[in-house]
């Protein structure tokens, strides 16, 4: 038994991956019950010409944050579960807002920015100053699978969310790969067809490398030739809604292909933009 890890608690539901299990945490390909998101063509990413800050964009507080986010009654057939801050499921749990200069530096540094959605999901290069995390689940009948997606929201002042998109297409053009926290590896990071969502939005899959522990490298991460290693792919969509940059993320089994539901990915942006 191997675990798809992520070093801080992120987006994704963080359950135990059995190697051998027919279901996933993220999305499969099916998409019933909403389906995937449909690409707005054969770019990587959408509204490239929005890297700059709308005059309306403003930096939301924590509670407008919170209320920001899509709850049961705005996506009939999911239930949400909080992880940080006050959810619409009526939980709440602390949120320590993160100094993103204190954290520890990656290499290469190239990777930074995909290194921060995928184990954070911050951006290191841009302080956020609130936070609000949940997963987002579909509620399984029979012959549906159960896809978990996670949900994050961030409030950045103006210039710093334009900034998160920046960085985040710069690393992608760069980057290779990159070690996590707890010995897996992050590689093969491949821009997708974003939807056109948002003020702007960046889609991507990467791949997480995790063996047993016993052969991970030096450097801390997984040897990329270790036999025993299983590729885990996971999906990133990373939208700016003003001022406040949304990650939705979905994790699939090896060898699976996670997608991240149209219907989750339209009503958490619809509920985000009447928020201003």
């Amino acid at each position: 038994m191997r675990t798809a890890r992520r070093p801080l608690a992120g987006p994704l539901c963080l359950a135990v991956l059995v190697v051998a299990a027919a279901t996933a945490c993220g999305g499969g390909g099916g998409g019933k019950g909403g389906g995937t998101h449909a690409p707005s063509g054969a770019a990587s990413t959408a509204g490239a010409a929005a890297s700059g800050t709308p005059r309306a964009a403003r930096m939301l507080d924590q509670r407008q944050l919170e209320q920001a986010a899509v709850g049961k009654s705005d996506l009939p057939g999911w239930s949400t579960g909080t992880q940080f801050g006050h959810g619409p499921d009526g939980v709440s749990i602390k949120v320590a807002i993160t100094d993103v200069a204190r954290l520890p530096k990656v290499s290469p540094a190239v990777c930074t920015a995909l290194a921060g959605i995928a184990m954070g999901p911050v951006s290191p290069g841009h302080q956020h100053h609130a936070l609000f995390e949940q997963s987002v689940t579909r509620d399984a009948k029979d012959g549906e699978d159960d896809s978990v997606v996670g949900d994050t929201l961030l409030a950045y002042r103006p210039a710093d969310a334009a900034g998160v998109m920046t960085d985040l297409r710069a690393s992608l053009r760069t980057c290779d790969s990159f070690p996590g926290g707890q010995g897996e590896r992050y590689t093969r990071p491949v821009p997708a067809a974003a939807p056109s969502v948002g003020d702007d939005a960046v889609e991507y899959t990467i791949t997480q490398v995790v063996s047993d522990g016993d052969d991970a490298g030096n450097d801390g991460g997984t040897d990329e030739g270790d036999d025993d290693a299983v590729d885990v792919p996971f999906r990133f969509l990373v939208v700016r809604v003003g001022a406040t940059i949304v990650v939705l993320s979905a994790l699939g089994v090896p060898g699976g292909r996670p997608e991240i539901p149209d219907a989750v990915v339209n009503a958490q942006v619809a509920k985000l933009a009447k928020a201003g």
